[in-house]
């Protein structure tokens, strides 16, 4: 989410405007005459950032897994990549 906002405005909600935030999403500071000032680049993390999966294999596992299902080539990953590097 990007959005415009005039520094005069900025200056008054700028808390309540990088409250709305989430990682990397950016506040760009229009002047006077709407043209773009500056840039605000939110560094909050989310709370799904934030979280980790504590068992990382069976996440991997489980990935693996769902790959494997929906493959549709005779082929392996290791063989396509080889040929792609010819």
């Amino acid at each position: 989410m990007s959005i415009e906002v005039p520094i005069k405005t900025a200056k008054d909600r700028l808390e309540d405007l990088l409250e709305g935030l989430d990682l990397g999403e950016t506040i760009t500071l229009l002047g006077a005459e709407g043209t773009p000032l500056g840039l605000l680049v939110s560094l909050k993390a989310t709370q799904t950032a934030a979280q980790s999966p504590t068992n990382w294999d069976a996440c991997w596992d489980a990935l693996s897994e769902e790959v494997s299902h929906a493959w549709k080539s005779e082929k392996d990953a290791v063989e396509i990549l080889a040929e792609m590097r010819r």
